[in-house]
């Protein structure tokens, strides 16, 4: 059986512990798979406050946790999921509606938006590395070291693009909301070449660059991408700040 080797920092067994579960997707926010390629000190940096007054895994989760909830409201849930936790949010839900106010904690002014959206796209390329390491054993090749250097190290600023969607219907898998998953490919609308990559999570489908591109690159990526998605979205945007994205899924009740 060969050395576990860390997706983030590359380094082996040897150098540095593999004892704790590295949730690929925040447990927090139903998340139950994990990557045994993830050392401890590399786990416990997405978990900890470093540059933050939150962890980058919290602000992924307070990105998609109002969008869980709505999934789960519409649906039907075999078992009772944990309450609603959030810094920024209180969600009261009656009769099968959901009220959502906003905490005065989260502010609507640039710096804080920005920042709190900067630490989103880092757990947004989080997810999407491990994810990808653990279920197809890809990741460590040197063209994914922008994304090592953005999510794990912040250097720099990684684009990240969101699809706003024209229907407020699509598909799930049966407890998707639930225990909430990311699978490659889903749907055809989803376009992905050597350098970029598309996912759709919890109703959310957003693109970014996977290594170096050039502009010329960009715009080839966006005219092939919005040829699939003629009829089902409305345009893309270049997130810049966390209202950027539909997290309440509004377009389900349009």
């Amino acid at each position: 059986m060969g050395k576990k080797k860390c997706i983030w920092c590359l380094s082996l067994e040897q150098e540095e512990s593999f004892k704790t579960k590295a949730h690929t997707i925040p447990k927090s926010l139903g998340g139950q798979s994990y990557n045994k390629n993830v050392c401890d000190k590399c786990n416990s940096y997405f978990g900890s406050r470093v540059e933050y007054k939150y962890s980058i895994e919290e602000a992924l989760k307070e990105g998609f946790n109002i969008s869980r909830r709505m999934m789960l409201l519409s649906g039907n849930p075999k078992k009772k999921v944990g309450g609603f936790k959030s810094r920024y949010f209180d969600i009261r839900e009656r009769n099968g509606n959901m009220t959502l106010k906003v905490l005065p904690s989260f502010r609507f002014n640039e710096p804080f938006q920005k920042e709190l959206c900067h630490a989103f796209k880092r757990g947004l390329y989080k997810l999407f590395l491990e994810e990808l390491n653990r279920q197809k054993g890809l990741g460590f090749d040197e063209k994914f070291n922008i994304i090592r250097e953005f999510s794990r190290y912040n250097k720099g600023d990684l684009p990240v693009i969101y699809f706003d969607r024209s229907v407020g219907i699509f598909m799930s898998i049966k407890r998707e909301a639930e225990t909430p998953i990311l699978l490659f490919d889903r749907m055809k609308y989803l376009y992905s070449n050597e350098k970029f990559v598309e996912i759709e999570f919890l109703g959310h489908v957003f693109g970014f660059p996977i290594t170096d591109v050039t502009e010329e690159d960009f715009k080839n990526y966006i005219t092939n991408s919005k040829e699939l998605k003629l009829g089902h979205f409305n345009g893309w945007k270049k997130i810049e700040k966390l209202i950027d994205i539909d997290i309440a899924l509004s377009i389900m009740k349009g």
